[in-house]
């Protein structure tokens, strides 16, 4: 409305300014219309957010069921380099041309939403405790670490930063350790990310509270067995299923794709294990059995197989 206002009066000093200088009727019309064409294509380009090729061809394929493109995700972001969840790590991310990266979101004793993905801050940063008792300037205390970290000093994220940072730039896949769903759809609202989240939860109940509050949102059901396969697709008719390899069979892969949706799984653990040495079979026998979301902890090494490159 405000916006509206502004425009209105903006325009009504140029019509005001034109006849002061006595232009001509049709010169008057002609010039007028640019001026309304520039402002109104500039007012548009406050509505909608910019988003990168990059992203912008990501978000085709993810939402085209019919696409061979294998798409990867960064389990934690990535954590080769810099620690786990952290900014860094989602910035080495978009520069590496990383399809989705997945942050984990917890809350802390003062309610601030961050990434962090185990309970307590024991393994990842150089300090100790639950993080549900901490407040969050508490938690400002101490490093993230990682062995791949020298000298540099890299802190726990609040989540916002987290979307802002990737706003534009690359999908983000939101694993919701128990956050409030209010709360975290509060902030992918306010940073205008909604088109890029994936909300992951393995609870259905987290879900159905996330599509109540808003059904259009993307959600990503994990399912442990064909029976909950088919109670997913009829429940949420998703555009993405996370599965395990324990019942990775053609008849699974077969039933999601037919009801259009893709098939997420992780090469965490051997397949990745293997890449280290330079052997792609577990990768090769995911993407063969009809995976095409692929989540990894060596998100570069991946990216080249699909490529060939490897």
């Amino acid at each position: 409305m405000i916006l509206g206002k502004r425009l209105s009066n903006f325009i009504s000093i140029l019509f005001y300014m034109l006849k002061e200088i006595k232009i001509y009727k049709m010169k008057y019309i002609y010039v007028l219309a640019i001026l309304l064409n520039f402002i109104f294509s500039a007012c548009s380009n406050l509505f909608i957010p910019e988003i990168s090729s990059q992203l912008e061809q990501t978000l085709k394929e993810f939402h085209n069921p019919n696409s061979n493109v294998i798409l990867i995700a960064a389990h934690r972001s990535m954590h080769t380099k810099f620690p786990e969840n952290s900014l860094a790590a989602i910035k080495h991310s978009i520069e590496n041309g990383v399809d989705i990266i997945e942050m984990d979101v917890r809350r802390t004793k003062d309610g601030k939403l961050v990434l962090m993905h185990d309970s307590k801050i024991d393994r990842t940063t150089n300090g100790s405790g639950k993080l549900e008792e901490l407040t969050f300037d508490e938690t400002q205390k101490f490093n993230l670490i990682s062995e791949n970290v020298n000298d540099e000093t890299y802190k726990i994220p609040l989540f916002e930063d987290a979307l802002n940072l990737a706003k534009g730039k690359i999908m983000i896949d939101i694993d919701i350790k128990g956050a409030p769903v209010k709360e975290l759809l509060k902030f992918v609202n306010k940073t205008e990310t909604k088109s890029q989240v994936i909300l992951f939860d393995s609870e259905f109940e987290v879900l159905d509270s996330l599509l109540y509050i808003d059904s259009t949102l993307i959600v990503m059901p994990r399912a442990h067995s064909m029976d909950e396969v088919n109670f997913i697709i009829e429940k949420y008719s998703p555009e993405v299923i996370h599965i395990d390899d324990s019942f990775f069979t053609q008849e699974v892969i077969n039933k999601i794709k037919d009801n259009g949706a893709r098939v997420w799984i992780n090469a965490l653990g051997k397949p990745d294990e293997q890449a280290l040495k330079k052997d792609f079979t577990g990768y090769k026998s995911l993407i063969e059995g009809g995976a095409n979301i692929l989540q990894t902890d060596l998100p570069v090494e991946l990216k080249n197989y699909v490529n060939g490159s490897n």
